[in-house]
């Protein structure tokens, strides 16, 4: 039996929901089966990056005295400096090893690694997890995980490149639920806001 395949284009928001944290777990887990295609998702979903952004990385925008990554390779998103998790410094740190600060930080068989071998681990992911993966799909889960975590508005704005918060608001697809407003016990037992 065929497969059925999707149009990635013509998909409604409704269509693309974001991915649990059980899903970005499990999905993790399925790419460990290859060294690359683990640290590619880890820097897709915890920066929010595009292809291009990604298979533009080079060794110079590094910044390893503070743990800050250069992501400015896109014709659609604002650069950022975002903090390298420390899950993926150690990594990070091995894949430049004997590297030139000019020379892209993933390569491919002909040089610069192509989106295209990076749409494949989407493909490869889906088949071991029947999860459906896009860059957009993983942009959106991020931005609400941030949401979840508490991050605010124009944070999460930030991390992800976008220009304004409506940018931020189309990504998620509806208004965003924020964290509840935290109230101080007295306020709450009387009724009122802090």
């Amino acid at each position: 039996m065929k497969k059925e395949k999707r149009s990635r284009r013509n998909l409604l928001p409704e269509d693309n929901p974001p991915l649990s944290k059980e899903e970005i777990r499990l999905l993790l887990n399925a790419s460990r089966t290859h060294e690359n295609h683990y640290i590619w998702f880890r820097m897709l979903y915890s920066f929010g990056l595009q292809l291009s952004e990604l298979v533009s990385l080079r060794v110079e925008d590094l910044d390893w005295s503070n743990h800050k990554i250069l992501i400015h390779h896109s014709q659609t998103l604002n650069p950022r400096n975002p903090s390298i998790p420390y899950s993926l410094r150690r990594d990070l740190w091995f894949i430049s090893q004997g590297k030139q600060g000019e020379d892209f930080l993933f390569s491919g068989r002909l040089g610069k690694l192509r989106p295209r071998t990076v749409q494949k681990m989407f493909s490869k992911l889906e088949e071991l997890t029947g999860l459906w993966v896009s860059v957009f799909r993983l942009r959106r889960s991020l931005a609400s995980h941030l949401i979840e975590a508490g991050w605010d508005l124009e944070s999460i704005q930030e991390q992800l490149g976008l220009s304004s918060q409506k940018s931020l608001k189309d990504l998620l697809g509806q208004k965003p639920k924020l964290a509840p407003i935290k109230k101080f016990p007295l306020e709450e037992i009387n009724g009122s806001a802090a």
